[in-house]
C-alpha cells in the first residue's frame, strides 16, 4: 500500500465546493493541469457541477476535470 502525504496546503477550495479529506480516497486522485501539465491533486468536489476540483501548484489555480 502507498501513502501519499501532502507537504503544502492548497488555498481554500472554490466557493460552492466541498473539500476532500486529506486521508480519503479522492485526495489520491491526480490529473494533469491543462495549462501547466504536472500532476495536480484533487482538493474538492463540485457537487452541483458533478466533477472534481484540482489544485495546480505551478499556476496557483484551481481547475475541474469531467
Amino acid at each position: 500500500m502507498t501513502v501519499i502525504t501532502r507537504t503544502e496546503i492548497a488555498p481554500r477550495p472554490p466557493v460552492g465546493t466541498l473539500p476532500v479529506a486529506e486521508w480519503g480516497l479522492l485526495s489520491r486522485v491526480a490529473r494533469p493541469c491543462p495549462d501547466h501539465g504536472g500532476e495536480c491533486p484533487c482538493v474538492a468536489r463540485d457537487v452541483e457541477g458533478g466533477c472534481l476540483v484540482f489544485w495546480c501548484d505551478s499556476g496557483e489555480h484551481h481547475f475541474s476535470n469531467r
